[in-house]
Order: structure tokens, then sequence, then C-alpha cells
């Protein structure tokens, strides 16, 4: 699995190859190996570029982890930039989670409703206009413009 002890300090917790017994039998043995366990944004954002890995467009979109829309594990500006992100795809999410909190009459966190979420993602979208991103612009954030760019040349040679 594609876990990382950066992303949690539940995960860090793990081990990177384990024997799963509840799977394993007299018979047969499973392990669990996380083989990126130990690597940095940076390093797996390197492999991927080294190698010419596809990757969720979601990435590009500077969200970093590939979850719930609306992760109760995720910062204030990253749920933001996912109420934009719905926006920008046409997607009603925002709006349904905002009034589903209200009618439940419980916040998402105790930190923040997404109401308030939901607000200051007007309030940017006013500022700045509709969220906008390119391919490669996750690549470009972690690693720089030359290796973006070189990455979309490769992938443009390979098509």
């Amino acid at each position: 699995m594609g876990i990382r002890a950066a992303e949690s300090p539940a995960r860090s917790k793990k081990q990177r190859l384990t024997i799963d017994m509840r799977t394993s039998a007299t018979s047969r043995m499973v392990l669990t190996w996380h083989p990126i366990f130990e690597a940095t944004d940076r390093e797996v954002w390197q492999e991927i570029a080294t190698y010419g890995l596809e990757y969720h467009p979601v990435y590009d979109a500077l969200i970093p982890r590939l979850s719930c829309v609306f992760c109760v594990l995720a910062p204030f500006a990253v749920l933001v930039r996912a109420a934009r992100l719905c926006w920008a795809l046409g997607l009603p999410l925002p709006a349904r989670y905002r009034d589903l909190e209200a009618k439940i009459g419980h916040r998402f966190k105790q930190s923040h409703s997404l109401a308030e979420v939901y607000a200051e993602a007007e309030r940017l979208e006013r500022e700045e206009g509709p969220l906008t991103w390119n391919r490669g612009d996750a690549i470009r954030q972690h690693l720089g413009a030359g290796e973006a760019d070189d990455y979309l040349a490769r992938g443009a040679l390979a098509a």
C-alpha cells in the first residue's frame, strides 16, 4: 500500500513490512508492505517525474491528498480549495454539504464549519476568480518548473 509515515501520527507508528495475521493461515503467509513508507513528498514527486508516471489530476489543482472532497483530516485551506475545485468542475457538493450541516445542526469540525469553508471559498472566488490549474502544476509545486516541463515533454513524446 502507498501510505507514508509523514502523512499522520497514526501512520508513523506502522511498520514498513508486517505479517497480516488476519489473512495469513497455516498454508500461506500474507504480508503488508508499504514501499514508500519513508519517502518524502518531494521524493514521491521526483519518482513520478523521473519515470513519467501518471497521477490523478486533482493533484494539479494543488489538493495535497486524494481523498473525500471534504475530508475531516484536511486543513481549512485545503477544504476551501476543494470547494473551489468542485465549482470549477460544475459539482454542487459544497452547497449540499453546507446545507446538510445546517439541517442536522452539527459543525463539520469543532474548529470550523462547512459554512465557514463555503464563505471563504466564495470570498476567494470574488477576489481571484474561478480556480484554474494546468497539467504539471503538482510537479511544478514540488520540484520546480524545469522538472514539470521535462515531465510534460516526455508525456507528449510518448503520446
